[in-house]
C-alpha cells in the first residue's frame, strides 16, 4: 500500500530523497535539520513502515510514500523516479544533515556532476551504533582530503539528474550505489568526495535490527549483482566468502588507525563489527548462490 502527503515546494531545482527504515524519532531529527533549508527544495520520504500522522503533519513541506518491506535502495530508486528536481540528493532517516548541507550540494554541483560527503558519528552513540558506524562509514569519517572516489556513500551523495538517467536501467532493481558509481565512472563521470558536505549518524534501531538489515541487503545485493555475472564469477564469490569478513574488518582497522580517531571505540565495538561483517558476507554469498540456481 502506498500513501502520500504532497510537498508544497513548487517546481524545485533540487530533490532530497530520504530512505526511511529507522524508528520515527530518527526521521524527525533528520527532517528538523532540513527544515530551514527547504526553500525551493522537494523533500521525498520513502518509508518501509508508515510513520505516525503527527510526524507527517509536523513537516508539511515533505511528501511521504510508504512501501512495506522495501529496502533503502528500493526507496531511493522510487524517489529518484518520482523526483521533480534536476539535482537529486540521497540520504537516510538515520542521518542528521549539517546546517549548510543543501547549500553545499548546490555549490559543488556547479562544477561536478556527482558529489559525496563525510559521515560523522553523532552524539550519545552506543556500542552497537559505533559497530554499525565503523561497518558502513569508516572510509567516510573525517579527516580526509577532497578526492575523486568511486566509493561515495549513498547515504550522503548528490547527482545531476541527467547523469543518473544515463544509467537508469542499472538501478531498476534498486539503487545500489557501488554498482551505479562504477558504471558512472566507466562512462567518464567524475565522482567527487569532500569533507565539507556532512551528515551525522544517529542511533541505530539496535543489534537485531541491523543484523536483519545486513542479511537482507547483502542477499539482495548478491543476487542482483550475480544476475549480471557469469557462473564462474558467482561461484568464485561463494568460495571466497569466508575471507570477506576478515578483509572487511582489517580494512576498517586500517582506516581508523590512519585517521587517528575513535580507536578506543573501535576496540569496544570490534565483536559486533566482526559479526555484522560476517552476516553481510554470508548473505552476499547466499545471493550469489541464488543467482547460480536461477542459471
Amino acid at each position: 500500500m502506498r500513501s502520500s502527503i504532497s510537498s508544497s515546494s513548487p517546481d524545485p531545482t533540487l530533490t532530497v530523497v530520504i530512505g526511511a527504515n529507522a524508528p520515527p524519532e530518527r526521521l524527525v531529527a533528520c527532517l528538523e535539520a532540513l527544515a530551514h533549508q527547504v526553500e525551493g527544495v522537494e523533500v521525498r520520504v520513502h518509508e518501509a513502515q508508515r510513520c505516525p500522522d503527527e510526524v507527517r503533519h509536523r513537516f508539511p513541506w515533505a511528501s511521504f510514500t510508504t512501501t512495506p518491506g522495501a529496502l533503502v535502495p528500493h526507496h531511493w530508486r522510487d524517489g529518484i523516479d518520482a523526483a521533480s528536481g534536476q539535482i537529486l540528493a540521497l540520504t537516510i532517516s538515520q542521518m542528521v544533515p549539517a546546517q549548510d548541507w543543501i547549500a553545499t550540494i548546490r555549490r559543488e554541483l556547479e562544477t561536478v556532476d556527482v558529489v559525496g560527503g563525510a559521515i560523522e558519528p553523532g552524539d550519545r552513540l552506543r556500542i552497537v551504533d559505533w559497530a554499525e558506524y565503523f561497518c558502513r562509514y569508516a572510509r567516510d569519517m573525517c579527516p580526509f582530503e577532497p578526492r575523486e572516489s568511486v566509493d561515495l556513500p549513498g547515504d550522503n551523495a548528490a547527482y545531476r539528474r541527467a547523469r543518473l538517467e544515463s544509467v537508469r536501467e542499472l538501478y531498476r532493481d534498486g539503487f545500489w550505489e557501488p554498482e551505479v558509481h562504477r558504471r558512472l565512472r566507466a562512462g567518464g563521470v567524475r565522482l567527487w568526495q569532500i569533507p565539507d558536505l556532512v551528515v551525522r549518524q544517529g542511533r541505530s534501531a539496535g543489534f537485531r535490527a541491523f543484523t536483519t538489515q545486513r542479511w537482507r541487503h547483502g542477499r539482495v545485493f548478491g543476487r542482483e549483482r550475480g544476475a549480471r555475472l557469469s557462473r564462474a564469477r558467482n561461484l568464485r564469490s561463494v568460495l571466497i566468502a569466508p575471507l570477506v569478513p576478515v578483509v572487511m574488518t582489517l580494512r576498517v582497522a586500517r582506516l581508523v588507525r590512519l585517521k587517528r580517531r575513535a580507536r578506543g571505540r573501535l576496540l569496544s565495538a570490534l565483536p559486533a563489527l566482526v559479526w555484522f561483517n560476517a552476516v553481510w558476507a554470508a548473505a552476499e554469498a547466499t545471493g550469489h548462490l541464488d543467482a547460480l540456481r536461477r542459471g
